[in-house]
């Protein structure tokens, strides 16, 4: 029966009144005026006083029951009418190796932290969505001609610059698309996207509509136009030879979900903290979280150990070995570990090494590599060996490429036909004493029994008075130190010696990869999601701003490169890119060693992620970025 102040008023007027005379009281409770229904709250406070002495237990229990019953239904009612959603607030706090030198589009490919900060700051004409998937971004729409050469594309209305102010508004246009992709193929910039762009003639139509021209068809021209662009009018009167030396590489100004906020240095000028809000302007989904803050380490170590204690709440990348002490200490890290097109290899530069100049060498070196005790000691099996530059899975791999899979025999074999012997004893005597003697304490002469003797050590093989001896260079990560580590033990088994020069990540691409002044370096590539592999194996991108890393003479690499870039025919590309494989294994510039999984941990408060098993770049961990969330709230069905 539905209960209503006019039943309630009929049960206690058949209940206490049917059988007895009205008093004052009752009267005070039930005579309203005609046009009410229902007693005032006034009225109501004499209701204890005429209810019988024996039903006030039943009243009082089941006023109560109500008090406590309503709000529960009321609860259900609600919670089932509603739903969690995301809701604005919040930060997160990562931890990254190295520092931010070019939190710019045109060079922070070269660098990690440069990238990781760029995808957040900066947009580009295409991007890749969380199924990597490349979709427009800053454009909204384009059109191929018949004949594959011109490109054009109408951009977003209303894009704004982070900069931009009610008073001094600034929207992205055509000519911030236009400085951008000049300023790649400006030789002085020294980018190293300037080959995507090598031939494009660029030119206006109107404010939002700009046409691509390229010399001859490109399949993949697309996704190479994922760069940011640069706003003009800040960058304009910034001379090309200075562009590395500009404030603007630390304080970014772009039109991405994220901009820049502030920075700490130390003393030495080295940035040690990046903060960035959230751009209540963006063009797309507005971020939920209100700030990202980075805090830089100089190696992974010290970072794991900063994730451990709790002062950052998330790592760019964890190596595979650390993660189980991370779950003892910090309960709250999740991890994530997903494919990226990339590939880790030993690369040879024969212009610096005489030794690694010589073929049969190299052929034995990469006959001596165990790499499925790489990848289980290192990686603790994630990840895979790999034997070509063009990975699994991608348009003209080459499964069938000769791959010079481990057989120490064959190796040795090589080596001894070509002439490498291990030296006589008494050849190296004069250079290494069998033992040496200092003065005791009391003058009396002993013996230096910590000097160790010829027995002690390694002699490597010699052909024509040259040591089979040469130098690796590599970046401060335990991955590759352990990896270096293994490969000197397996090198050695057949008689060469490898001696290791560690760097830091700053160092080691300043100083060293962009002189190229290495005879071999331990080195990952990231090759994208294309497998165009021209950028980083065509002999014009061996020198600074190219990314090639083996330094050699392959004129039929290079000719089978420029035609798989020429050709929209995609079984013609795959071809070409089966023989340019065959060729590299030829020439065994590099030895090829494993495709490690990329894992990263974020705090468990942070929700929203996709943890998908693939990414093009390890900045595009951030690619859902702006659907990251903290604090939530409950929307109606």
């Amino acid at each position: 029966m539905k209960l209503s102040f006019s039943s309630l008023t009929k049960w206690l007027q058949h209940k206490s009144f049917g059988r007895h005379k009205t008093s004052t009281q009752e009267a005070l409770i039930f005579r309203t005026r005609p046009e009410k229904k229902a007693p005032s709250l006034v009225q109501f406070q004499y209701l204890p006083r005429i209810i019988p002495q024996k039903e006030k237990g039943f009243f009082w229990a089941a006023l109560v029951l109500f008090v406590i019953a309503a709000p529960i239904a009321l609860g259900q009612w609600y919670f089932r009418s509603t739903d969690i959603v995301a809701d604005v607030g919040g930060s997160y706090t990562e931890g990254l190796v190295g520092a931010p030198q070019h939190i710019n589009p045109l060079l922070a490919s070269l660098s990690d932290v440069d990238s990781d900060l760029a995808s957040l700051v900066f947009s580009g004409l295409f991007t890749y969505n969380e199924q990597q998937e490349l979709i427009p971004d800053l454009v909204t729409n384009y059109v191929i001609s018949e004949d594959e050469l011109t490109y054009t594309f109408f951009l977003r209305h209303g894009v704004q610059w982070h900069d931009s102010t009610k008073k001094e508004p600034q929207e992205l246009d055509v000519d911030d698309v236009i400085f951008t992709i000049q300023a790649i193929q400006d030789t002085q910039y020294q980018s190293p996207l300037q080959s995507s762009l090598r031939g494009v003639v660029v030119a206006k139509v109107d404010e939002t509509t700009f046409t691509l021209t390229l010399t001859e068809p490109f399949a993949p021209f697309l996704s190479s136009l994922t760069f940011g662009i640069l706003p003009e009018h800040l960058w304009f009167n910034v001379p090309a030879q200075n562009v590395r030396l500009t404030e603007l590489n630390v304080t970014p100004v772009g039109t991405g979900p994220f901009r820049f906020d502030q920075l700490t240095k130390d003393k030495a000028g080295n940035v040690k903290s990046f903060d960035l809000m959230r751009n209540e302007d963006y063009y797309e989904q507005q971020p939920y979280l209100d700030e990202l803050h980075f805090i830089f380490y100089p190696d992974s170590i010290t970072a794991v150990e900063a994730l451990k204690s709790r002062k950052i709440e998330g790592l760019g990348f964890i190596p595979s070995t650390e993660k189980e002490g991370i779950e003892k200490k910090n309960a709250d890290v999740t991890f994530a570990s997903i494919r990226v097109p990339q590939y880790t290899a030993i690369f040879f530069n024969q212009k610096q090494s005489d030794v690694l100049k010589n073929d049969d060498v190299r052929m034995a070196l990469a006959y001596a590599v165990n790499r499925d005790v790489i990848v289980d000691q290192v990686l603790q099996g994630e990840g895979e060996a790999i034997y070509t530059p063009i990975l699994p899975g991608y348009v003209g791999h080459n499964a069938d490429v000769e791959k010079y899979e481990l057989n120490t025999e064959e190796a040795v074999r090589i080596l001894e036909e070509d002439g490498w012997e291990f030296p006589e004893v008494e050849d190296v005597a004069d250079d290494v004493p069998v033992e040496d003697v200092v003065e005791g304490e009391d003058g009396a002469v002993e013996e230096d029994t910590s000097v160790e003797t010829n027995e002690d050590i390694f002699r490597p093989r010699e052909k024509d008075g040259v040591k089979l001896e040469f130098t690796v260079a590599t970046v401060d990560l335990p991955e590759y130190q352990s990896t270096l580590a293994l490969l000197q033990d397996q090198w050695q088994a057949i008689g060469a010696k490898v001696n290791v020069d560690i760097y830091s990540p700053e160092d080691i691409q300043t100083g060293i990869i962009k002189d190229r002044d290495y005879e071999a370096l331990l080195f990952g590539q990231i090759v994208g999601s294309d497998p165009d592999p021209y950028p980083f194996w065509h002999s014009s991108q061996q020198s600074h701003p190219g990314l090639a890393l083996s330094i050699f003479r392959g004129p039929e690499i290079d000719t089978l490169l420029e035609e798989a870039r020429q050709t929209s025919d995609a079984e013609e590309r795959r071809l070409r890119y089966l023989h340019f494989q065959n060729n590299i294994a030829k020439e065994v510039p590099a030895i090829f060693l494993y495709n490690p999984l990329y894992s990263y941990g974020v705090h468990q408060k942070i929700q929203g992620i996709n943890r998908q098993q693939y990414i093009t770049a390890p900045s595009d961990r951030f690619s859902g970025i702006t659907s990251w969330y903290i604090e939530t709230q409950r929307d109606w069905k």
